[in-house]
């Protein structure tokens, strides 16, 4: 059992702000504290993070003097699993921040253009016109790409699969390999893997519709892996025809036609934009992002200090691309090291992993914040963090004994 004595007026797991006690930063499993042989104070399932003096004396001991200089708190209780005293204590708990992020986010697929515009600015992204500076053109006698009829389907998530598939048969035109050791499409269209937090603040969340990265990944993993980004549009001629071809199918539903059309304009833009930066943020390789509705494909990439757009592009050329793309060294390879890619497509990755939202969270932490902390006020501060930022869902472990006091 370890145990500690606290008063209100001098100690660090008090917070000055509202005079609350922050238990979790004792870092005592939850059910065994016992406060002035007071037993089974907390509720694991239920019990919040913090506790105000007033209701321990009131609520608990029935005690007002309890806290107080001369009749300080007696706390003891079991240790958390896996959590040492000392500075290791912040280690661990600079970890649990990796697993939070900023409840406010905003969803990326509602980033206009002028919006995505403005967080180039604000990150130091000159933009680019691919066609003008670097034009794509497909030598001659090369396997011909097909189209994508995209009208076939009610929405864009039912026909993802099919496109993706679609995506593999025509790089595979290329001499694209896809199998073990090479390549393989993951459908991750409801997964919110994509989180970043800019200067200023303003914080995105959000999604791909698929990926091309090396076999075998979890989709956790491709996630962080991803060579090719997709992201699936249809257009409104599309929506229209599979809504005239099937009326059968929208008896009863609210028709969803209008909206835009997929050019790289609006929202489709901004969504793109941001979805490959939050995308580069995450991974270990650069990422190249194929914005289409079938018929017609815009690519973004992002190299050195430029964001480039290849907009407008034919099935043969928007291929043709992402197959060198997916022939550049080390490309089937995972956790790559950024000494390993070549510079112009290293610094983005280097300059946009500041940016994850865990990042900014960190940086409340940074040693030169905390130097002239004892060891104990280092953890409160931590806790203290880490209770200030919202949980977002994370493949990262939490100790079920610290995630009671945070659920």
């Amino acid at each position: 059992m370890d145990e500690v004595f606290i008063n209100q007026e001098a100690d660090p797991y008090v917070l000055e702000v509202d005079g609350t006690l922050d238990l979790a930063a004792l870092q005592l499993q939850p059910g065994t504290i016992v406060i002035n042989s007071k037993k089974g104070l907390v509720d694991v399932q239920t019990s919040k993070t913090k506790r105000t003096f007033a209701d321990i004396q009131q609520k608990v001991l029935h005690d007002t003097t309890a806290g107080s200089m001369a009749n300080p708190l007696h706390i003891s209780g079991a240790p958390i699993a896996g959590l040492d005293t000392g500075d290791s204590k912040l280690d661990q708990i600079l970890s649990l921040l990796k697993a939070k992020t900023n409840p406010k986010a905003r969803p990326i697929s509602e980033v206009g253009s002028a919006e995505a515009d403005s967080v180039l600015l604000e990150l130091g992204f000159l933009q680019d016109d691919g066609n003008e500076v670097d034009p794509i053109v497909v030598p001659a006698g090369l396997s011909m790409c097909h189209s994508f009829d995209y009208s076939q389907f009610p929405s864009e998530d039912d026909g993802t699969p099919a496109l993706l598939q679609h995506h593999q048969q025509q790089l595979s035109g290329f001499e694209v390999q896809f199998g073990r050791s090479q390549f393989q499409m993951y459908d991750i269209h409801h997964r919110k893997d994509l989180k970043l937090t800019l200067p200023s603040g303003v914080s995105y969340i959000g999604g791909l519709d698929g990926v091309a990265a090396p076999w075998g990944l979890a989709k956790a993993g491709a996630v962080s892996e991803m060579r090719i980004a997709y992201e699936h549009k249809q257009s409104i001629a599309q929506k229209q025809a599979h809504q005239e071809a099937n009326p059968q199918y929208y008896e009863g539903k609210v028709s969803k036609s209008g909206g835009e059309d997929t050019i790289f304009v609006g929202r489709r833009k901004g969504q793109s934009i941001v979805a490959l930066l939050a995308a580069c943020a995450i991974n270990s390789y650069p990422v190249l992002l194929d914005l289409t509705d079938g018929l017609t494909h815009h690519l973004l990439q992002l190299t050195g200090t430029r964001l480039v757009s290849w907009t407008d592009l034919t099935p043969q050329q928007a291929y043709f691309k992402q197959a060198q793309w997916l022939a550049k060294p080390n490309a089937t390879q995972r956790q790559n090291t950024l000494d390993s890619i070549p510079e112009d497509d290293a610094l983005p990755l280097k300059k946009m992993r500041i940016y994850r939202p865990e990042a900014m969270a960190l940086a409340q932490l940074s040693p030169e914040l905390l130097e002239d902390l004892s060891s104990a006020e280092k953890v409160a501060r931590a806790y203290h963090v880490l209770d200030s930022v919202a949980d977002f869902a994370s493949p990262l472990p939490m100790p079920d004994a610290v995630a009671a006091w945070y659920g």
